[in-house]
């Protein structure tokens, strides 16, 4: 990569785009200084829209391993193969997908996996080999079902080691559990229904959602009232 440790996600999707690599909309590299993908065959390279990369996250579409046969038996058997991540997938941090991957669409991956073969659609992937965990439903309803558990956490936390009550907009994951109208607009929540270019999507998913607590203030208060001030 030509900037180093001056990159950002921007130069660095420009860059693979100018060498040639198929790069979707919406993608964002959160460590582009410490990401390595691999251009030297870029006609082997696919990422598609809306693929978040943590770092340092490695994409392969060759290795060298051929040069011990070739110092065993003179022979060159080259390893150059066509790797494809597909839509709207999150590659956890240290991932590393080797050549000839097929990464499907709604995938994650957990950190410091290794990515071989094909992982399918609608799933979540983790270990070394990547191995299946569980379909993207069931991990949506184990995670929706933590949220109220999490948040209250985080509250407990911040006034134990900060003192006072957190700002609402600290709570920017998880205003679901307390949204109003009276929030319409305000600026970190939007900002979060923005991302990955589903803000339709998810206005309507906040309108539809069961709300536990009418106000952010209700929340603080059931966090004093059941796990105390």
């Amino acid at each position: 990569m030509a900037l180093g440790y001056k990159s950002s996600s921007e130069s660095y999707i420009r860059f693979l785009r100018k060498r040639g690599v198929k790069v979707g909309e919406g993608v964002c590299l959160f460590r582009p200084f410490q990401t390595t993908i691999d251009c030297q065959n870029p006609h082997l390279l696919t990422i598609g829209n809306y693929v978040q990369m943590t770092g340092p996250v490695t994409i392969l579409t060759h290795d060298y391993s051929w040069s011990v046969l070739k110092r065993k038996y003179g022979e060159i058997c080259g390893k150059q193969l066509k790797t494809v991540i597909g839509d709207n997938v999150f590659l956890g941090w240290g991932a590393l997908v080797l050549p000839g991957t097929t990464i499907g669409n709604n995938v994650i991956v957990g950190a410091h996996s290794i990515c071989s073969g094909r992982l399918e659609s609608n799933s979540v992937y983790g270990g070394s080999p990547a191995r299946y965990i569980m379909s993207l439903d069931e991990f949506y309803a184990k995670r929706s079902a933590r949220q109220l558990d999490e948040a209250v956490q985080y509250v407990l936390s911040y006034k134990s080691g900060l003192g006072g009550v957190p700002p609402m907009e600290k709570l920017d994951e998880y205003f679901f559990l307390f949204w109003n109208r009276e929030y319409e607009g305000f600026e970190p929540f939007e900002k979060k229904l923005r991302l990955v270019g589903n803000y339709e999507d998810s206005k309507e998913a906040l309108r539809k959602k069961h709300k536990p607590f009418a106000s952010y203030e209700e929340f603080l208060k059931y966090c004093e009232e059941q796990y105390g001030s």
